[in-house]
């Protein structure tokens, strides 16, 4: 049977604007087509993060850093040297085929 994959963190405002309205977590899942206790760890994990912000824990996402944006200068100065590296090779390769 093929799991169902919902990305539930794009749904807590959702879920929180319902929960300040009283609705119970059962009538939420079923409206979402989750099931309670998705719902009700939802709401968990949300209050952890909030509770660790508070006390001055910075989130950082998880995983493997992203690599670093280059500058538009950056960019420029690395096609730069890779043009005069083409250059190069060409001219070697003309001077040692002898047409130049």
């Amino acid at each position: 049977m093929a799991r169902k994959y919902t990305k539930v963190e794009s749904l807590i405002a959702i879920v929180r604007e319902r929960k300040a309205r009283g609705e119970t977590n059962k009538e939420i899942g079923e409206s979402l087509g989750l099931s309670k206790k998705q719902i009700k760890e939802l709401v968990r994990r949300q209050n952890r993060k909030e509770r660790m912000i508070a006390a001055g824990y910075i989130p950082r996402p998880k995983g493997r850093p992203r690599k670093r944006a280059e500058s538009e200068e950056a960019k420029r100065n690395n096609e730069i040297a890779q043009l005069r590296m083409t250059v190069e090779l060409l001219r070697n390769f003309l001077s040692e085929v002898g047409r130049r």
